[in-house]
């Protein structure tokens, strides 16, 4: 279709960016004409639906490296029962030359660490929920009546400058897109300057969300914490 292969060097390319990832439950399977993010079987025994989600952060940086490489990266969803594993395809499209604002979010790529965070204002917040830009994904800034909902989901954001992220359906497809919107968040805070931390929240049935004093729209995946990195502390000698 597009003529594109992943040579060495567009792999090493690729290679270099997912490591950055860290420890990730997702596996990329780089084929000559395409990406293809799995998630083995073993892993999701053991981690639920943890792996999905890290195939999203895994689907956004093979975006992003797409872009830099100036292709427009073309995804999919397959259902196949003999691979039940695929998660998402990513194949090369036409090409495009990147633009400053593509080639500044591959550059924060190397910026994601999670350091402590001091809290921004409220229009960071909003500018970088309207980044998104990943169908079938919100990401909202948490309000103050999603917070004890959120703390009993295991993500405390009391005092934090948090932002959210939902589907509107809760199936494969959605928990990979989720994952990609909360990675491609961090890229989008990282660009502005700012650190960021990503809580993964885990799955509520209906019965659980029905029961919150407030609620959350949408199906929520995870939580974004965003600041201004503290710097770490001198020991005391």
């Amino acid at each position: 279709m597009s003529g594109f292969r992943w040579d060495t060097s567009s792999r090493a390319v690729l290679g270099d960016a997912l490591a950055r990832l860290g420890p990730n439950r997702c596996v990329a399977e780089v084929r000559p004409d395409e990406v293809v993010l799995t998630e083995p079987v073993s892993r999701r025994e053991r981690a639920g639906n943890a792996a999905l989600f890290e195939c999203g952060a895994a689907l956004s940086t093979v975006w992003t490296v797409l872009r830099v490489l100036g292709r427009d990266p073309v995804v999919a969803f397959p259902y196949d029962a003999d691979r039940p594993d695929v998660a998402a395809v990513v194949r090369a499209g036409a090409a495009r030359p990147p633009s400053s604002g593509e080639w500044a979010r591959y550059v924060a790529l190397r910026k994601l660490a999670e350091p402590e965070l001091r809290p921004v204002s409220l229009a960071v917040l909003r500018a970088l929920a309207g980044d998104d830009f990943w169908p079938e994904t919100d990401v909202r800034v948490v309000r103050p009546g999603w917070v004890p909902a959120l703390d009993q989901l295991g993500a405390d954001v009391t005092g934090q400058s948090a932002l959210l992220v939902t589907t509107p359906g809760d199936s494969r497809r959605h928990h990979v897109l989720a994952g990609a919107a909360l990675h491609g968040t961090r890229l989008a805070a990282a660009v502005r300057g700012f650190a960021s931390r990503g809580v993964l929240l885990p799955r509520q049935t209906s019965a659980e969300r029905a029961r919150q004093t407030e609620i959350i729209p949408g199906i929520p995946h995870g939580v974004l914490l965003v600041g201004l990195a503290t710097p770490k502390r001198r020991k005391a000698r």
